[in-house]
């Protein structure tokens, strides 16, 4: 089932079609529109315009490095511009790490704390360094992935992170076809967000970007800071230099909840291989979120 899923996400991914020279910039930002409402309407509708806040837990699976690993994730959301995920997971036996990657308004941060020897290491998935340079990066790439979620469950972005749609073509894959839809924001964000073209849902978003980048350092006492430091510049500036890839995020498994479509299988591509795996186990719709839980404390 894997394979089958990667092969037509590498396909759809392949095959777009391009526009003709005859459409105009204009007209594929019409199209592009004419296709969200449809795709608004299938997953929602006037319930879809209703959603103050979002809710979800569920199970993943990832592979960092040699390691595969499992845990727990949570995603909170207020509209219009709240966004938090938080991930908790034991890389090794005897050790938790849990990650929280938050955006409110303009403000970005993360924050990671481990319980436990583990085999005496400690993981930091998304490293950078304290330059003022590597900070922007980091506070960039956290909005653009979260940003990437919303899109492909609700079609919507943060209202601090507003994003263009435009149209781009038809992808076609053995078991269906697609239309495809250039999504551009600040900071140069793109992704291009493939709508299945009977059920009008999301199938499938792709963009560009770097793998990240994995470092591990001892647990127990926290060392010399000034070593790992350098060790975090050291492993930014090589992540800087190596190729983009093509990231896909596959969206699957619908159920409807409270009047909304929801998927709640995300699978995640990268290089042409799976490396992450969501199983949302339950949904809330519009639960009472606190702004407070965005803000670091």
């Amino acid at each position: 089932m894997r394979e089958k899923i990667l092969v037509t996400l590498l396909i759809l991914a392949a095959a777009i079609v391009g526009l003709s020279p005859r459409i105009q910039a204009q007209d594929a930002a019409s199209k592009a529109q004419e296709l969200l409402k449809q795709a608004r309407a299938a997953i929602g509708g006037e319930k879809l315009r209703s959603l103050n806040s979002l809710s979800a837990t569920g199970n993943y699976r990832r592979t960092m490095g040699d390691r595969d690993m499992t845990g727990e994730v949570q995603f909170d959301l207020i509209l219009p511009d709240k966004m938090m995920r938080t991930e908790t997971l034991s890389p090794v036996p005897n050790m938790e790490i849990t990650r929280i990657e938050a955006v409110s308004g303009d403000n970005v941060w993360s924050d990671q704390q481990s319980s436990g020897m583990g085999g005496g290491m400690i993981f930091m998935r998304r490293p950078s360094d304290n330059s003022p340079q590597g900070l922007v990066r980091q506070q960039n790439s956290i909005r653009a992935e979260l940003t990437r979620v919303t899109l492909g469950w609700l079609l919507a972005a943060p209202s601090s992170f507003p994003v263009e749609f435009t149209y781009a073509g038809q992808a076609e894959a053995p078991d269906g076809k697609a239309e495809v839809l250039d999504v551009k924001g600040l900071n140069g964000f793109a992704a291009r967000l493939f709508l299945d073209q009977q059920t009008h849902k999301p199938l499938m978003l792709t963009y560009k970007g770097r793998k990240p980048q994995i470092i591990t350092r001892q647990a127990g006492p926290p060392g010399n800071p000034e070593e790992l430091e350098k060790r975090m510049k050291e492993v930014e500036a090589e992540a800087l230099k190596q190729p983009e890839v093509e990231f896909q995020i596959r969206f699957s498994d619908y159920h409807e909840v409270n009047g909304i479509s929801l998927p709640h299988r995300l699978t995640r591509a990268m290089d042409g291989e799976i490396n992450e795996e969501w199983e949302i186990t339950k949904f809330k719709i519009n639960p009472s979120l606190k702004p407070e839980k965005f803000e670091k404390k």
